[in-house]
């Protein structure tokens, strides 16, 4: 009789243990999952601040180019809220105008670049 009462306490304490061990698989990855959809949505916000900035870069190319005739000298770009925006690289010719910038958001870093031509 003792015997079939410990193997009754036995298959309870395994039970148990697998329920503990299936909440702690369930939890780490709901864990997993907030974490990347953080993550995605930073990226998310830095790519768009960093979209933001090049357009903006390259309309004032665009127009200082029709009014001047040249291509405007770089400039840094002002940062967006919470966002750090850096220019990494403007390459320049005489038919076109190309910038790139890095944009930074808690920890998530995108880079954007758009190129303009002159207008014939």
């Amino acid at each position: 009789m003792i015997a079939r009462g410990g193997f009754v306490l036995v298959g309870v304490l395994f039970l148990t243990l697998a329920t503990w061990a299936l909440l702690a698989a369930m939890l780490t990855t709901a864990f997993l999952h907030y974490r990347l959809a953080l993550g995605a949505e930073r990226g998310a916000v830095a790519g768009a601040a960093a979209e933001l900035a090049v357009g903006e870069a390259l309309a004032a190319a665009e127009q200082a180019h029709a009014t001047a005739g040249a291509w405007p000298a770089p400039e840094a770009p002002i940062d967006v809220a919470a966002c750090r925006l850096e220019l990494v690289e403007v390459a320049q010719a005489d038919a076109w105008y190309r910038v790139r910038l890095q944009a930074s958001f808690e920890g998530a870093l995108a880079w954007r670049e758009g190129t303009i031509h002159a207008s014939p």
